[in-house]
């Protein structure tokens, strides 16, 4: 009974993690602007990615596989935020047009003019 409702759960698991996957591929096609593809590309990193090696811990006999698993799932969590981070500031600087695609108050220009 235990052996099916971990099998029931690791298969919950990958479902979702490959929906959340394919939903933010679609939108990463979608979207035109550069700032909101990076936001579809960073739910595959974090939210897919932790889906489904979260039905692979699940699925795993062994603690040490577990534990592995659960390395490359904080190790992508630390590294997906800085380097879209940092691409998100490229972008602003690069782009001079792009306070022109957001939406954004008088407040925002103040404070991207800093950027920019």
């Amino acid at each position: 009974m235990l052996e099916w409702i971990r099998f029931a759960l690791c298969a919950l698991f990958a479902a979702l993690g490959i929906f959340v996957i394919f939903t933010s591929i679609f939108g990463v096609f979608r979207f035109r602007f550069v700032l909101n593809r990076m936001h579809c590309a960073a739910i595959i990193d974090t939210l897919g990615t932790l889906l489904l090696l979260l039905s692979l811990m699940l699925a795993s006999e062994a603690p040490v596989y577990a534990v592995k698993l659960l390395c490359i799932v904080l190790f992508l969590w630390i590294g997906s935020p800085i380097a879209s981070h940092l691409v998100s500031r490229m972008e602003l600087r690069t782009d001079r047009d792009a306070l022109s695609h957001m939406e954004h108050s008088e407040e925002t220009e103040k404070d991207a003019d800093g950027i920019l």
